[in-house]
C-alpha cells in the first residue's frame, strides 16, 4: 500500500474532524510536488505595522515599483501593506544567514492594510543582505501565511518565524478544545526556495498538550517520516520509516488555500 492510501486510512479511522484537516494536509504536501513559477513583485513601498485594534504606521518613500534593492527593508515592501507586529508590538522578523555568504539575511510577515471587515492576506518577505548593507528582495511569497481569522476560536493563527539552520521556519497554531499546528521549514537552494520539511500536529486539551499531540513529521529532503500517536490511556506509539524522496515543493507554488 502506497504512502498516500496509508495516510487516508488512517485518517478515516481516527475520525476527529481536526486530525483529518492536518493530516489531508500532509497529504496534499506530498501529492502537490511540481512547478515552475519565479516570484514576482507588486507596486511602491510602504510599511504599516498593526496588532489588533492598535496601529502603528511606519511610511517609506513611495515609488512606482517596488525596488529589488535597498537601504532599508520597509523600501521593499509593497505599497498599501506593512510588516506584521507581534503582541508586544514588535515588527515580525527573523534574521540570519539564508544563502551561505556570511551575510545577514532578514525574513518577515507583511500583511495587506485591511479594508472593510474581512481579514487581509499575508505573505512572507525574503531579503537578502548585502556587503554594503543594502537588501536585495529575493521572494515575496503569497498563501503561505494564514489571515488573522483563520485559527479559529483561539484567534490568530500566527506562531512564529525563525531562521533555524539556515532555513526560514514558519509556524501556526490555532483550534479550540482540538487544537492543531504547523511547522513549515523553507530553504535556498539551487538559486531558489523550497519546502524542506513539514510537521503537523493535533491534540485535545482535555487530556493532552502539544508535548503528546498526535505529530506526523516529514523531512522532504530524505524522505524520512515520524508518526507520533497517544492512545486514550496516555500511551505514546512512535514510528520511524522512509517514504523516499520526491521532487521538493517550490515556494513560490506554495499555496495553502488549495489544501
Amino acid at each position: 500500500m502506497d504512502i498516500y492510501a496509508t495516510l487516508v486510512i488512517n485518517n478515516i479511522e481516527e475520525g476527529v474532524n481536526m486530525k483529518r484537516k492536518t493530516l489531508c494536509l500532509a497529504i496534499a504536501l506530498l501529492v502537490y510536488v511540481t512547478g515552475v513559477s519565479d516570484y514576482s513583485t507588486t507596486t511602491a513601498s510602504a510599511a504599516t505595522t498593526q496588532t489588533g485594534t492598535n496601529k502603528h504606521i511606519v511610511t517609506s518613500a513611495k515609488t512606482k515599483v517596488t525596488p529589488k534593492r535597498a537601504k532599508q527593508l520597509t523600501s521593499l515592501i509593497p505599497a498599501g501593506w506593512h510588516i506584521l507586529e507581534d503582541t508586544d508590538r514588535k515588527p515580525i522578523k527573523a534574521e540570519g544567514d539564508l544563502n551561505k555568504d556570511g551575510i545577514k539575511d532578514i525574513a518577515t510577515i507583511i500583511e495587506k492594510n485591511k479594508k472593510g471587515d474581512e481579514a487581509p492576506p499575508r505573505d512572507l518577505l525574503i531579503a537578502f543582505g548585502n556587503k554594503d548593507k543594502t537588501l536585495t528582495l529575493s521572494i515575496i511569497a503569497k498563501n503561505v501565511v494564514l489571515k488573522a481569522d483563520e485559527g479559529g476560536v483561539w484567534g490568530d493563527p500566527f506562531d512564529s518565524l525563525v531562521i533555524d539552520r539556515g532555513s526560514v521556519v514558519l509556524s501556526d497554531y490555532g483550534g479550540s478544545n482540538w487544537r492543531w499546528y504547523n511547522k513549515y521549514r523553507f530553504r535556498y537552494q539551487n538559486k531558489d526556495w523550497y519546502l524542506i520539511g513539514l510537521t503537523t500536529g493535533t491534540y485535545f486539551t482535555g487530556n493532552a498538550t502539544m508535548e503528546n499531540a498526535d505529530e506526523n513529521d516529514y523531512n522532504l529532503l530524505t524522505g524520512d517520516y515520524i508518526q507520533r500517536r497517544t492512545d486514550d490511556k496516555g500511551k505514546v506509539k512512535v514510528t520511524k520509516e522512509n517514504r523516499g524522496k520526491r521532487k521538493l515543493v517550490k515556494l513560490s507554488k506554495f499555496d495553502l488555500n488549495k489544501f
